[in-house]
C-alpha cells in the first residue's frame, strides 16, 4: 500500500499542472486569430507545446517529420504503444525545451528552429513571448465541450498546413451522435456517475458542471451527480457518500483498483454503490488520455456507454468502433493487444 500511494504522490506535480491545463479560461489573443487560417508559408518545423495538440496533429498532417519539438506531457498523458504506431520517431523529437512548469527555454527552443508554435492559454506562454515566428495559442474561448473544442482545433490545423481530408472529427461527431442517440433511446433509466478529475494523495476533485466531464457524461446519457459544483472542486468522502454514485470514471492520478478493493489509507469507499458493484473505471490513454478534449473524443461517448450500460453496447462492439476510428482517422490499425492495454490502464505512463 505504501508503494502504492508513493507511485501516486510521485504523479502529483503532472496533475496539478494538467488542471492548469485544461481549466483554463483565456481568449485567443487577435494576432493569433490572424495566424489560424493565414496560408502565406509552409510550417515545416513545429514545435508543440500543448499535450493534446499532438494527438491533433498526428490525425491531421500527413507528414510527422514536421515536428521538431514535443512536450513530454503529450506522452506521459497517451499510450506510448498507441504513440509509436501513429508517429514512430516520437522518442528521437527534442522534448528538453519545456520544464515541468510548462515554462519554456527560449534559447532551447530556438536550437530546434522551428517556424510555428502551438500552446494553450497564458499559463503556457512563458518563454514564448518574444518570439517573432507565429505562436498558435489554442484556446479559442471559454467552451467546456470536447466536440466544439476539437472541432475548431482540427478545423484550424488544416487550414495552417493546407491538408485536405475526407475524413475529418467533425463527421465522426456526426457518427458518434447519432450512435448514441439511437442506443439512449432504449435506455429508460440514467446511472448516476462522478467524474474524477484528480485523485490526489488522498485530494479529491470532481468535475461539476461546465465541465468536459459533465459534457461527456450529458452525451453519454449518464446523471452527473455533482451538478450542484461549478467546475472541478475538490469533494469530501461524507458528500461523494451523500451522492453515492453507481459509476465511477477516473481521469487522473489513483487508479481504480484501489479504490475498488477499499485500500486507500484513510478513506472507506466501502459503502459507495460503485464500489459494491466494481464499477469504478480508469479513463483510457491512447493518442492522449480521453479524460480531455483531443482526436480521440468521438470514442469517448461511446466507450462511457459500453462501460456504463454494456447490454447497449457491448465490448466487441466498441472495439470494432475503436479499430474503424483508428483506421479512419490515423490510418493506422490498432491490434488487439494494444486496444487491451489502452482499454486497461493502470496508471499514467512515464514519457521519454
Amino acid at each position: 500500500m505504501n508503494s502504492m500511494r508513493m507511485r501516486v504522490i510521485s504523479i502529483g506535480i503532472i496533475i496539478s499542472l494538467l488542471t492548469t491545463l485544461l481549466t483554463g479560461c483565456t481568449d485567443i489573443e487577435n494576432d493569433n486569430k490572424k495566424e489560424v487560417g493565414a496560408n502565406s508559408k509552409e510550417y515545416e518545423r513545429v514545435a508543440i507545446i500543448s499535450p493534446p495538440i499532438l494527438s491533433v496533429y498526428l490525425g491531421t498532417v500527413p507528414d510527422k517529420n514536421r515536428i521538431v519539438g514535443v512536450n513530454s506531457r503529450a506522452y506521459d498523458t497517451a499510450n506510448q504503444k498507441v504513440i509509436k504506431e501513429l508517429f514512430p520517431s516520437y522518442d528521437k523529437v527534442d522534448t528538453s525545451f519545456i520544464n515541468k512548469k510548462f515554462i519554456t527555454n527560449t534559447e532551447q527552443l530556438l536550437k530546434l528552429d522551428p517556424d510555428i508554435v502551438f500552446y494553450y492559454g497564458n499559463a503556457q506562454k512563458k518563454g514564448i513571448e518574444k518570439l517573432t515566428i507565429p505562436t498558435i495559442d489554442m484556446l479559442y474561448n471559454k467552451s467546456q465541450d470536447p466536440e466544439k473544442i476539437t472541432i475548431e482545433w482540427e478545423n484550424n490545423i488544416m487550414k495552417l498546413f493546407n491538408v485536405e481530408k475526407e475524413n475529418t472529427i467533425k463527421k465522426e461527431w456526426e457518427k458518434t451522435n447519432q450512435r448514441v442517440e439511437d442506443i439512449l433511446e432504449n435506455i429508460e433509466t440514467k446511472k448516476k456517475g462522478l467524474y474524477i478529475f484528480s485523485y490526489i494523495n488522498g485530494k479529491i476533485t470532481v468535475s461539476g458542471k461546465n465541465t468536459y466531464g459533465d459534457n461527456f457524461f450529458e452525451m453519454s446519457g449518464i446523471e452527473n451527480v455533482a451538478t450542484d459544483i461549478e467546475g472541478n472542486k475538490e469533494a469530501s468522502m461524507e458528500q461523494i457518500l451523500q451522492w453515492n454514485p453507481e459509476v465511477i470514471y477516473i481521469f487522473l492520478g489513483m487508479p481504480a483498483s484501489p479504490i475498488i478493493n477499499n485500500e486507500v489509507n484513510d478513506q472507506d469507499w466501502s459503502l459507495i454503490q460503485a464500489t459494491k458493484d466494481k464499477a469504478i473505471y480508469d479513463i483510457p490513454q491512447a493518442a492522449y488520455s480521453w479524460g480531455a478534449p483531443c482526436e480521440d473524443s468521438p470514442l469517448m461517448p461511446l466507450w462511457l456507454i459500453y462501460k456504463t450500460y454494456p447490454s447497449s453496447l457491448d465490448k466487441d462492439e466498441f472495439i470494432k468502433e475503436f479499430k474503424g476510428y483508428y483506421k479512419r482517422i490515423y490510418d493506422v490499425e490498432l491490434d488487439d493487444e494494444i486496444i487491451e492495454d489502452v482499454l486497461n490502464p493502470k496508471m499514467m505512463k512515464k514519457g521519454k
